[in-house]
């Protein structure tokens, strides 16, 4: 409603600001809110920690104050028929004065109903401090603090330019436009106080939060994606410079489907649980979390994903919605697809094929599948379908349970050398797979082959990270041999 307001009343007197695009779209559903969703969150970390108080009743309190920021655009018009609103243009000006009636600010893009709604909320702030503490001194720091975070929050973006906007936020690079830099700044200064949330919200429980993340295999996601980045700006001949928004850019093609990963393993461990109970696995709900707040923090980090993509560009967030099916498809019922051996690893392949193609779609956008090569796809394909069967060879008994079908489950029996031969031998054989479609690795592969194989073969109780081991080698190895 606020962004909707100052649309129509502030300087622009346009809904959306501006005519349909883009940038506007990302300007309004993307930039924005995740400002003010950045800064409520900080508000409400430091007045929790000021008052010593439950971050729940703060949280409860400070959400029915956030309405205030409603009638800044209904202040300027009144005073002043509305104002162009920006970040702050230069930092002196705006930290010394900002509390002084007798100096406007508006030359630098902060209007009068700015000043008045941040000082009544800092007001509020300071009197609900003095009204739980009863000390007048909790209040002062309250109302200061607050407003130190309110302003901080507001220059961010200057701060990081040095104060020098104009010259900082230019056209160009991974993040083109100065709407995209804006969104990706606040962005990741909403992830980190979303996450500090999260901790004071209940320490014990963010731990398993944190702890439960598959960190080998969210890098193997996320590494894919620079992988295809990689490969698709060698292929055009891009060259970028070395600058923040550009490696923001490509931290988020690393993160958007390594966390992308996160979201579906939570998803999984939903469903999960039976079997887990057998195979022990280290499932976040038998070791106590509560099933509310793990529902709750898969569903933030999937809207975290979704706003990384979409300020990227379109397609990047089209890509992610489809890895996104692949993962549901995968674990929910009544379709729940792992239950059958090489449709469940061949979905798998298909994100990895996808997050591949997310840092294909930062150069070629719409083209992205047209430019990556067929052979990188039928490669892939068929060697992750057979090779990433082994994430399930320490699970056979709680898949058998229930009434889940693996190869290992089908193939394996670690007890016997003869038992052990027939997985040991296909899962070896999916690194040739990629070898017979690229030529160029077919070395690497029979070596990959041979190291899978005898580990396999010859130890009863083989470990993950060997594997994950080999893969991040051979990867490594199909990069440069594909570069060079």
């Amino acid at each position: 409603m606020r962004i909707f307001i100052e649309g129509i009343m502030e300087g622009t007197h346009k809904i959306g600001y501006s005519f349909f695009s883009y940038r506007a779209m990302l300007m309004y559903f993307i930039h924005f809110p995740l400002f003010y969703f950045a800064t409520f969150f900080l508000v409400v970390i430091i007045m929790s920690i000021i008052l010593n108080k439950n971050i729940i009743e703060v949280t409860k309190i400070a959400s029915i104050g956030m309405g205030l920021i409603i009638i800044v655009p209904v202040i300027d018009s009144i005073l002043c028929g509305g104002c162009f609103i920006t970040y702050p243009s230069r930092l002196e000006k705006y930290f010394l004065h900002f509390l002084n009636p007798f100096v406007s600010l508006i030359d630098i893009g902060v209007s009068t109903g700015q000043r008045i709604v941040i000082i009544l909320i800092c007001f509020f702030a300071g009197l609900y401090g003095y009204v739980v503490r009863n000390k007048f001194l909790n209040g002062l720091a309250t109302f200061l603090f607050v407003l130190l975070a309110i302003l901080f929050s507001g220059g961010l973006t200057t701060i990081i330019a040095g104060n020098r906007p104009e010259e900082f936020y230019i056209t160009g690079g991974i993040l083109n436009t100065d709407t995209q830099k804006f969104s990706a700044i606040y962005l990741i200064f909403f992830i980190i106080v979303y996450f500090a949330y999260l901790y004071f919200l209940d320490r014990k429980e963010f731990g398993i939060l944190i702890s439960s993340m598959r960190i080998p295999r969210m890098a193997f996601y996320g590494g894919a994606g620079v992988c295809g980045f990689i490969l698709a700006t060698h292929n055009e001949g891009n060259v970028y410079k070395i600058d923040l928004f550009n490696f923001l850019g490509i931290l988020f093609v690393f993160l958007c489907p390594a966390i992308g990963f996160w979201v579906l393993q939570i998803l999984n461990d939903f469903f999960d649980v039976k079997i887990d109970e057998i195979s022990k696995k280290c499932n976040p709900i038998l070791q106590g979390i509560r099933k509310r707040y793990y529902c709750l923090s898969g569903f933030s980090l999937f809207l975290i994903v979704i706003t990384m993509a979409l300020i990227l560009n379109y397609q990047l967030f089209l890509i992610m919605s489809a890895f996104f099916f692949l993962g549901v498809i995968y674990s929910v019922p009544p379709v729940r697809l792992k239950r059958f051996p090489i449709i469940s690893t061949f979905i798998l392949s298909v994100a990895v094929i996808l997050a591949i193609s997310s840092g294909y779609s930062i150069v070629f956008f719409e083209k992205t599948f047209e430019k990556i090569p067929d052979s990188l796809i039928f490669a892939l394909l068929s060697g992750i379908t057979i090779g990433f069967s082994v994430k399930d060879i320490n699970h056979i008994e709680g898949d058998r349970k229930d009434g889940v079908l693996t190869l290992p489950f089908l193939l394996y029996k670690k007890e016997t050398l003869s038992g052990r031969l027939p997985f040991s031998l296909i899962l070896g054989s999916s690194f040739i797979f990629i070898g017979i479609f690229i030529p160029e690795v077919l070395p690497g592969s029979v070596i990959a082959f041979l190291g899978t194989f005898f580990y396999t073969f010859l130890n009863r109780k083989p470990k993950e990270w060997f594997y994950f081991l080999i893969l991040y080698i051979f990867s490594a190895y199909l990069l440069l041999s594909l570069l060079f």
